[in-house]
């Protein structure tokens, strides 16, 4: 029965997939009156106070904080504004014109090598303080879309598609997870989107899925997968159904399940407790044992999280799609919007820099630090 339930939504199960993917990256296209330049050049911004420009013409677009190197500089992605790194005076933007392979970022680390990795439209690009090269051989990447790259404790690195799963590469050899599988619980769809990577304090990798798959889990040998419960399904509670007939009703939360098969991001508290961040069903804890979901109540539930972060004191933060962001103290919830200086309260990212600041990424190109006390505007 439970297949019959999913197969009976696949189709708008994918087309809920690709709705998602586009409306919340804000991509766009450069207008005839963008700044032109040749490679090399790259526009550093500081007039007054430092704020992110845009130098392509790109109307719109999320930014996500998602790095500080070894160097302590600051790295952030944009849909369709390449990437900018801030040395703590001004901004520097990297686009296509100095090598990097697509202007749509959707995530950035740093390897032990020291290399910066870019996970792009158009596969992986690798900068070493220089030049921006690709990575892997020239044109193996170039049609993937990554989602996210992690690089393990053994030197693996991990990234996530937008239609072919997981990838794994060792040095040597490229190895592909997740995709063209047969789990019937996947919406139809043979593949996982993975929109995050994180390696727990074992040394156990965490993978959440986007398109229905919700957490699998990898010992080094095999995956494990945790999903919501059949009543979850059975009510409608994943709203995929197109069927008119079948109501939306509440179903009885169990702590033996993860409350949303659509997760954005993970993060895992000093506790050893793993969050996650659903797409419709707020934050869900899980100490390796039951679930345990904070939704309703603390507002989170309308457009559920898409980021957490638990900051140098043990607070734990949690970005909104649309309530701003919420810091928990295990015990209340204390909510930052546009009214306390916040740039906009769809925030799509968070990271903490070493001084301890906080900084927000949100959707219409916005960028706000938070050192305790005050937030401040850092784009346009």
């Amino acid at each position: 029965m439970m297949k019959g339930l999913l197969d009976a939504v696949a189709s708008y199960g994918a087309v809920l997939l690709f709705a998602f993917v586009f409306s919340t990256s804000g991509y766009g296209q450069a207008g005839p009156n963008a700044p032109r330049g040749g490679p090399g050049k790259r526009p550093s911004i500081w007039e007054g106070q430092p704020k992110l420009i845009r130098t392509q013409g790109v109307e719109s677009g999320n930014v996500g904080c998602e790095l500080q190197d070894k160097a302590g500089n600051l790295w952030f992605s944009t849909g369709g504004q390449g990437v900018y790194r801030y040395d703590g005076k001004s901004f520097t933007n990297f686009t296509t014109r100095n090598g990097l392979s697509d202007n749509e970022v959707s995530v950035i680390i740093e390897d032990k090598a020291g290399h910066i990795l870019f996970g792009t439209k158009s596969g992986i690009c690798q900068y070493d303080g220089k030049t921006f090269t690709n990575y892997l051989k020239p044109g193996l990447l170039a049609k993937v879309r990554i989602t996210c790259l992690f690089e393990d404790r053994g030197g693996n690195l991990w990234f996530g598609t937008m239609g072919t799963g997981l990838y794994r590469y060792d040095g040597r050899t490229l190895t592909n997870f997740l995709n063209n599988d047969d789990h019937p619980f996947n919406l139809g769809a043979h593949y996982q989107l993975i929109m995050d990577i994180l390696q727990d304090r074992n040394g156990v990798l965490w993978f959440c899925s986007w398109n229905g798959g919700g957490v699998w889990q990898y010992d080094g040998k095999s995956f494990k997968n945790f999903l919501p419960a059949a009543e979850y399904y059975r009510s409608n509670e994943d709203q995929r159904s197109a069927a008119s007939y079948v109501p939306k009703v509440t179903y009885p939360l169990s702590r033996e399940h993860l409350t949303d098969d659509m997760i954005f991001s993970m993060a895992e508290d000093r506790a050893g407790n793993l969050w996650f961040a659903t797409r419709r069903h707020g934050a869900c804890c899980y100490d390796g044992k039951s679930f345990t979901s904070f939704r309703e109540k603390e507002g989170f539930v309308s457009y559920g999280i898409t980021a957490i972060l638990e900051d140098k004191k043990g607070y734990l933060w949690l970005a909104t799609d649309k309530n701003g962001v919420f810091r928990y103290d295990g015990k209340t919830f204390k909510n930052y919007t546009t009214k306390d200086g916040l740039v906009n309260n769809s925030v799509r990212s968070i990271l903490e820099d070493k001084t301890g600041n906080l900084w927000f990424g949100t959707r219409a190109f916005g960028l706000s630090r938070y050192d305790g006390k005050t937030f401040i505007t850092f784009s346009e």
